[in-house]
């Protein structure tokens, strides 16, 4: 009676393991039919958002920093950034604002003297250029000591603090002008395949994703270096690429996936694949028996691996135990003769 109980649990455990290798694809003789399928190439690389241009602005005069931006700020063209006074811009502008007094009081009484005709026409006309000139220096000492923004765009760091002293030509901040680009470096001989126009997606590490398309590719300088890319946000559902800029800073990490062409590939299980000898390999069975058959695997989808080259459509790939029957006899070929 024992002897029936264990026949009809070997039963039961084998219509189990049918129904399961009918489900996965797997036929009763442990193989799969390798199918073509349509898969899209993808490529994968971390990005970061860069400004495309930096403007540096300095202090031409020392002086104290006051009225300071803060970084993050976007400004305009012109926009105040900061204000410099302190001593030495005080005595700066009030040696400058004596100076057109001078000139002023010198032009106004030349032109009385001009009037009694007791100093000539070329006099005043040289009074009225120094006066000119000492305007002219007054304004340029203004416009000196306040600091505008060259161009519209955001601030992207700030050297100095709100208040400090700093020599003439030191660095108080940068600005960033222009819309800031995605740089991202792909890898491998498929890297070669990415090309301008190719479109994609951006998903950084915090914030929603941002569709994307390739403006630039740069050769590699090194034989490590990767293909470096730029990008630039790519119009969809109705909204134009500064739109969705605005939804990047500079300086997010993330995620740079591109789509590329779309052709057929096939498919098989990956525990299918074999590693040996730094390659890979698969078992087809064929009307002779099992023969190895040296693959190069793609990309992988679920459980399944896409092969690139190797394996043609409607073969018949060993699945079941094909570790074990890949390697069958390897003690024989490798033990020391007698």
């Amino acid at each position: 009676m024992a002897r029936s109980v264990r026949r009809r649990a070997a039963f039961a455990a084998a219509l189990c393991c049918a129904a399961a290798a009918a489900a996965s694809g797997v036929s009763m003789s442990g193989t799969v039919v390798a199918r073509a399928q349509p898969v899209t190439q993808r490529f994968e690389a971390y990005g970061q958002v860069q400004p495309v241009a930096v403007a540096d602005v300095h202090a031409v005069e020392a002086a104290v920093v006051t009225h300071l931006v803060l970084p993050g700020a976007r400004v305009r063209a012109g926009q105040v950034l900061a204000v410099l006074t302190g001593p030495q811009a005080e005595a700066l502008l009030t040696q400058r604002r004596g100076a057109l007094r001078a000139a002023s009081v010198q032009l106004a009484a030349d032109r009385r003297k001009l009037a009694a005709r007791l100093v000539t026409r070329q006099a005043v006309a040289a009074d009225e250029a120094a006066y000119d000139a000492a305007r002219s220096q007054l304004q340029v000492a203004l416009e000196t000591l306040t600091l505008r923004a060259p161009a519209a765009g955001e601030v992207l760091a700030v050297d100095v603090a709100d208040g400090e002293q700093v020599g003439a030509g030191e660095l108080i901040l940068a600005l960033q002008t222009g819309r800031p680009w995605l740089k991202a470096t792909y890898y491998g001989a498929d890297a070669l395949a990415i090309h301008p126009g190719m479109t994609g997606r951006f998903r950084p590490a915090s914030g929603a994703a941002v569709p994307v398309r390739v403006r630039t590719v740069s050769a590699a300088l090194g034989s490590d270096d990767g293909e470096q890319v730029g990008l630039f946000p790519a119009a969809a559902h109705g909204r134009d690429g500064a739109a969705l800029a605005r939804l990047w800073r500079s300086g997010q990490w993330g995620t740079v996936t591109l789509r590329g062409a779309t052709r057929p590939m096939v498919a098989v299980p990956t525990r299918a694949l074999i590693l040996d000898r730094a390659h890979w390999w698969v078992l087809v069975r064929t009307a002779h028996g099992d023969q190895r058959r040296r693959v190069v695997p793609g990309a992988s989808r679920g459980w399944s691996t896409f092969i690139e080259r190797g394996l043609e459509p409607g073969e018949h790939v060993v699945v079941q135990n094909a570790y074990l029957a890949f390697y069958h006899g390897i003690a024989s070929r490798y033990a020391p003769p007698d």
